[in-house]
């Protein structure tokens, strides 16, 4: 196995002098001139890239390259010259770093986490014949922020880099640098820094991770799920306005659909009358960002859509590109001035002052002394019955509009799993959530190749008032009839697919998380 580079911390009292003269005692010695370096680092919103293992850095000198590097390792596994970095991975140049950047980030853009500044003192160790067998960097090491207000210095680092084919020459270096007892670092120079300016990564997921206490009241495990909800919503403001990618508007919506299925599903925890006017606002929060976000999945679907037709006609498609592009546009315009509105910070202000407000009262809804494993229990064991019920009741001549009450009851029911996660036994919960999202996938692709085959009916009518050419009405009308055929393959997996979902396994180990019969 290949040895890889090794970063020291690096004591006070080793300085540069000392260390040369330390390794001159037993290595003949060559340096190189000092050399000031700067790293920005880069990940998606939600960290992605960290997520996977890596961490990607940006250093600007005489070559520019975007790099991913193994965290674990620190082995550089991709890189990429580049004049700046792209915004998202298909803006990239085909490659190895495209390739892995892709299958990571999806639809995400890439966003600046942190600057490192680095002065670089390089001592080559040569062999008899002067020829370098291993490196050895001293960095000093500065943090920034990205909007640079956020500096400071970073401990030292002495990095010990083998070359191949003098791996040996590495080892007896190594072993001479243990006699000095420097002591490897535990985290990467990029975790030191972001620590510096008060992040750590992975400290936004728009996952659902709570920790509940399954013998606390029922009110006041509600307020911690509706309390990271908001937290989740207003983390996502600023980006779904500036329109970096769709994903901040998208994860603004789902705790907002979360938000709003938690005031319906824990259910007698809470005055209903002072709990209405927030179901309306978040129900004014989900109409208000619909177009957006439903003109945002077309755009992402494009490249599908495209690829679906033949060759000989995929350009006709290109104005419905145009359409959707302008249109987006003008949503997105005005859903920033609701995002800015008085009412919309108002709402949430209010929201987070009512929960916090709730703190130490005694509520006298019925169900919010209960403990929340008990609530947990009655509430998930009763929505998958209903479930069940009304799944199994679904044939080949039933309409569309049971399947589409099946997907929201399926909806509620995995948003309550999701919230109560932690009270289960965690390889149990996660097998059944996974079970119902199988379902859910299957439901959703139903109901969305329906909602998309009229919305392109309904794009192709405006299009047309618009002075679009007939060529791409009629690409569209190709799309419409091969999302129609999805569709109705889709209606018939359902029946096989629910099989599964509701086999007596499924149903055994239903009752042996939440009771019931």
């Amino acid at each position: 196995m290949a040895l890889q580079p090794i970063s020291y911390l690096l004591p006070d009292e080793l300085d540069l002098d000392r260390l040369r003269k330390t390794l001159a005692e037993t290595n003949a010695l060559s340096e190189d001139a000092t050399v000031k370096v700067k790293q920005t680092f880069y990940d998606s919103f939600d960290w992605r890239v960290w997520q996977a293992g890596g961490e990607l850095v940006y250093g600007q000198g005489e070559i520019s390259d975007l790099c991913w590097v193994d965290r674990k390792n620190h082995q550089t596994l991709a890189c990429r010259a580049v004049d700046a970095v792209p915004g998202f991975a298909g803006d990239l140049a085909a490659g190895p770093l495209a390739d892995r950047l892709a299958s990571v980030l999806e639809m995400r853009v890439l966003l600046p986490k942190v600057t490192i500044i680095q002065q670089r003192h390089t001592l080559r160790i040569l062999d008899s014949e002067e020829k370098t067998v291993v490196r050895v960097v001293l960095q000093s090491n500065r943090y920034a922020s990205v909007d640079g207000k956020r500096k400071g210095e970073l401990d030292g680092r002495l990095v010990l880099k083998p070359l191949k084919g003098y791996e040996s020459d590495f080892v007896k270096l190594r072993n001479q640098l243990a006699a000095l007892k420097l002591k490897p670092s535990e985290q990467s120079l990029y975790q030191d820094a972001l620590q510096g300016i008060g992040r750590k990564p992975g400290d936004y997921s728009s996952k659902l991770n709570y920790r509940l206490d399954p013998d606390a009241p029922a009110d006041v495990t509600a307020r911690q799920i509706m309390l990271g909800l908001l937290n989740t919503l207003e983390a996502n403001i600023e980006g779904a306005k500036v329109d970096l990618d769709s994903e901040f508007l998208h994860d603004l919506r789902v705790a907002t659909r979360r938000t709003r299925s938690a005031m319906s599903q824990i259910k007698g925890v809470f005055d209903p009358l002072e709990l209405e006017p927030f179901r309306r606002g978040f129900g004014w929060i989900g109409q208000i960002t619909g177009r957006t976000r439903d003109l945002d999945v077309y755009l992402l679907h494009y490249p599908g859509y495209r690829a679906a037709l033949p060759k000989a006609i995929r350009d006709d498609l290109d104005p419905f590109h145009g359409f959707l592009l302008r249109h987006q546009k003008e949503a997105h315009a005005e859903l920033v001035k609701k995002l800015n509105s008085p009412h919309f910070r108002k709402l949430l202000k209010s929201w987070r002052s009512w929960l916090q407000s709730l703190a130490g009262k005694r509520s006298q809804a019925p169900n919010a002394r209960r403990a929340t494993a008990q609530l947990a229990d009655q509430r998930i064991g009763k929505l998958y019955k209903r479930v069940l019920k009304d799944g199994l009741a679904i044939g080949a001549d039933s309409p569309p509009e049971r399947l589409h009450d099946l997907r929201k009851q399926c909806k509620k029911l995995r948003y309550l799993m999701e919230f109560f996660h932690s009270l289960y036994p965690k390889p149990l919960i996660r097998e059944l959530i996974k079970a119902l999202k199988v379902i859910l996938d299957n439901l959703g692709e139903f109901q969305d190749l329906e909602v998309q085959a009229r919305s392109l009916e309904d794009f192709g009518d405006q299009m047309l008032n618009e002075g679009a050419p007939a060529s791409a009405l009629m690409a569209m009308g190709i799309l419409v009839g091969q999302l129609l055929e999805r569709q109705e393959q889709a209606r018939e997996a359902f029946v096989e697919l629910f099989a599964v979902f509701s086999s007596e396994a499924n149903q055994q180990a239903f009752r042996k998380l939440f009771g019931g019969s």
